[in-house]
């Protein structure tokens, strides 16, 4: 073995061990923002789904992105494919480096500053998988064109350039880059300015036959911008999904970790306790008790309150407001698309007896790969025993009134609910908790007395009887 393929084999080496330790700190401290990511899109295996990526530019980038993105579902495959395709951008950009520069050691500098960067870009919050794909064929195009036109020739470059556009966007101008750096390299000072000229130019019939702006053609699927960790977003996210998961516990441990409370972990903490007939009693104990009755969500809410109230109001029985914001979640999601809120979706019609409307999203998540378990048991025609269960119950608490509701003023939501049905305990305790924490103490003596004492379910709960005897 020469002393080169030595050389090359502990470069390689040292890349592969960039990937994994880049992977443990994905797994460590970044593994929600994946779940996060996978619960942002939806891919489903039919001919006209498929066939609506061909109408874009990206369109191989974009179709594997959201192909590999379904199984950030599982633990660890999140960190792995991100770590991976890193991994095989270091290799290929390492050949092509050195094919330019024909020095090993340079070769070695500049790729693993790319490693770097590409490990810091995952980072930022809105970071999706397609970005690294396009990365990556734009490397790895450069590298095959020069094995098939060693020599080169502006020709072959612009028709490359042009393909490489539709099928992985920016990854266009990585190509473009390389291949106006070796023509400074080898000093062809004549030609080089035709290749950038060309890059740039090809968004422009981009911007007219995709219909997008030629900013957006000229980056898409999206460059993402170095970035350090986001603890923050890391915490809210696993929350989030924690609950999603129904790993409940998990949410206490999470929300109780803190000296204080965030409004989103301690709305999520008083919602699990709400569940458990224990919300006057946990509230009594915070310092400042978050409930979520005094939020409000329009189009300028966070992306993270709208799928936070979503969840809110289904479990307080009011579907109408829960598909408002199960919509609005979609909506607002990258390319309008987030499977958790087609579940939703489906979830709120079933309680709703809208078996036409359930069975819509049915059909779609029957045709996604891990889903179609679910889509199952959750059959409108065919309902799982538990299921069935879980839906009788939530229906008891459906809001019947038939008022036309023109904002969502969560006091008038509870009042409608528990005049559709007194025995909704969690939207008991929502209502006399919050009119405590507003200190409204002759609200919550009107209130208790209306829907305690006249129905003969008093609620003797040491926060409520202290309120009363003051």
């Amino acid at each position: 073995m020469t002393q080169e393929k030595i050389k090359i084999i502990i470069h390689n080496a040292v890349f592969l061990v960039l990937s994994l330790v880049s992977m443990m700190v994905f797994q460590m401290c970044y593994k929600y923002h994946f779940f996060i990511q996978e619960q942002n899109q939806i891919f489903v295996y039919s001919r006209q789904y498929i066939a609506e990526y061909f109408s874009q530019n990206s369109w191989l980038t974009g179709l594997a992105g959201d192909f590999l993105t379904q199984f950030f579902y599982y633990l660890y495959a999140g960190p792995a494919i991100t770590a991976i395709t890193i991994l095989l951008i270091a290799i290929t950009s390492y050949k092509c480096i050195d094919k330019i520069f024909d020095n090993r050691k340079t070769s070695l500098i500049i790729t693993i500053t790319i490693e770097i960067y590409l490990t810091l870009i995952v980072f930022d919050n809105l970071f999706n998988i397609n970005c690294l794909l396009s990365i990556l064929v734009g490397v790895l195009s450069y590298y095959i064109y020069t094995k098939l036109f060693p020599k080169g020739g502006l020709l072959s470059a612009a028709i490359t350039i042009v393909i490489i556009y539709y099928i992985a966007g920016f990854a266009q101008l990585i190509f473009a880059a390389l291949y106006t750096i070796k023509l400074l390299k080898d000093k062809r000072l004549k030609e080089f300015l035709v290749i950038p000229t060309i890059a740039l130019i090809i968004p422009i019939f981009g911007h007219r036959i995709f219909q997008t702006t030629y900013a957006k053609n000229l980056s898409y699927p999206g460059l993402h911008s170095p970035t350090l960790p986001d603890s923050y977003a890391e915490f809210s996210y696993a929350v989030a999904t924690e609950y999603y998961f129904k790993h409940f516990d998990k949410v206490e441990q999470l929300a109780m970790s803190q000296d204080t409370m965030t409004a989103q972990s301690g709305i999520y903490y008083n919602m699990i306790q709400a569940q458990k007939d224990l919300l006057p009693d946990k509230i009594k104990t915070q310092k400042i008790p978050e409930l979520g009755t005094l939020i409000h969500i329009d189009d300028k809410s966070p992306y993270e309150a709208i799928f936070l109230m979503n969840d809110f109001y289904y479990l307080i029985g009011d579907m109408a407001m829960s598909e408002r914001a199960a919509i609005m979640a979609q909506v607002f999601s990258p390319n309008n698309r987030n499977i958790k809120m087609v579940k939703r979706l489906c979830e709120i019609n079933l309680v709703t007896g809208d078996t036409a409307i359930a069975t819509k999203y049915i059909r779609i998540l029957e045709k996604t790969l891990l889903y179609k378990d679910w889509a199952l048991r959750h059959n409108p025609y065919a309902l799982d025993p538990k299921v069935e269960k879980e839906i009788i119950e939530k229906r008891k608490f459906l809001n019947r009134s038939q008022n036309i509701r023109i904002n969502d003023n969560c006091r008038e939501i509870l009042v409608e609910l528990l005049d559709s049905n007194p025995t909704n305990t969690i939207a008991l305790d929502y209502l006399l908790c919050t009119d405590l924490i507003l200190g409204q103490l002759q609200t919550f003596k009107a209130d208790y007395y209306k829907y305690c004492v006249q129905n003969n379910r008093q609620r003797m709960k040491p926060l409520y009887i202290e309120a009363l005897q003051k």
